[in-house]
């Protein structure tokens, strides 16, 4: 992986909260992991704003370094950029998330790029841009990892591995494969999750953001809490509460040159919302 810039580095680190360059220890990547799911969303504004991103590593890391975020391909790769930069051995995997009851295993298409660490003698699973998944990372062998509010299970399988979610997740499985994989194998995945209008990623506004014992998620305009005591959902009614929202509780940086095309993406929605409502009044009259 093409070393990113010690420049980059440093603003990537301050913004995780870290002020000097970590050794690459075992404690130092729970805790850069951690900070990462907690202080970078997870999120596909970009896409609903048609704003083009890539799957380079090195690119994606100086984005988030600047402020910027984005979903797996850009989370992953940035952080795995990262790591390396600090001395770390990252292998990336061809990963596929699956939804659903039907789901045959392996990756027939690597919608995710999945990663793993070697360090202190034993691999370790690493993962910023599952949205809801994981907060630190564990030991790759299989099992039953408790990070509430989610149970995961890891188990080995002939292709790889599988990341089963807890039920209450955004997702069923992950499946990756053992080999080592390449940036560039994920380019094409990218620009079909980024362009087809039947890709979820172009149809559905969605952020994520991991905190310890928590989840919060917001689907278009949807705000949803998971912890240990259940589910809340609350439908944001204006602009300005799905804006605030953004900023406060996603850390989303919003500007005065991006109001208009969040304004524009919030009517879009609720156009989506009425035609949803529409669909369903419709099929309750035949």
């Amino acid at each position: 992986m093409t070393p990113i810039s010690d420049e980059v580095l440093a603003r990537y680190l301050a913004r995780l909260g870290v002020p000097d360059r970590p050794e690459p220890s075992l404690t130092t990547l729970i805790r850069l992991h951690e900070r990462h799911v907690q202080r970078i969303s997870y999120h596909n504004l970009d896409i609903q704003l048609g704003i083009p991103t890539g799957v380079d590593p090195v690119a994606n890391a100086g984005r988030l370094a600047g402020g910027e975020a984005g979903y797996c391909f850009h989370l992953n790769g940035a952080f795995a950029a990262l790591l390396s930069a600090l001395g770390f051995e990252v292998t990336l995997h061809r990963g596929q998330v699956k939804k659903g009851s039907a789901l045959p295993g392996g990756v027939a298409f690597s919608n995710h790029l999945a990663m793993t660490v070697s360090l202190e003698g034993r691999r370790w699973f690493v993962d910023v841009g599952l949205g809801d998944g994981l907060l630190v990372p564990v030991p790759l062998q299989p099992g039953v990892v408790s990070q509430p509010p989610f149970r995961f299970e890891l188990a080995r399988t002939p292709w790889g591995w599988r990341f089963t979610h807890d039920p209450r997740g955004s997702f069923t499985v992950m499946d990756w494969e053992d080999p080592a994989a390449q940036p560039q194998d994920f380019a094409e995945a990218h620009h079909a999750l980024s362009t087809d209008p039947n890709s979820t990623f172009v149809r559905r506004f969605i952020v994520i953001r991991r905190e310890a014992g928590q989840v919060l998620s917001l689907v278009d305009c949807v705000l949803t809490h998971i912890d240990e005591t259940g589910v809340q959902e609350r439908a944001l009614a204006t602009f300005e509460d799905w804006r605030r929202e953004l900023e406060t509780t996603f850390g989303i940086e919003i500007t005065a040159s991006s109001t208009a095309a969040l304004v524009n993406l919030w009517q879009r929605m609720q156009h989506r919302v009425s035609a949803a409502r529409q669909r369903s009044w419709s099929m309750g009259q035949e």
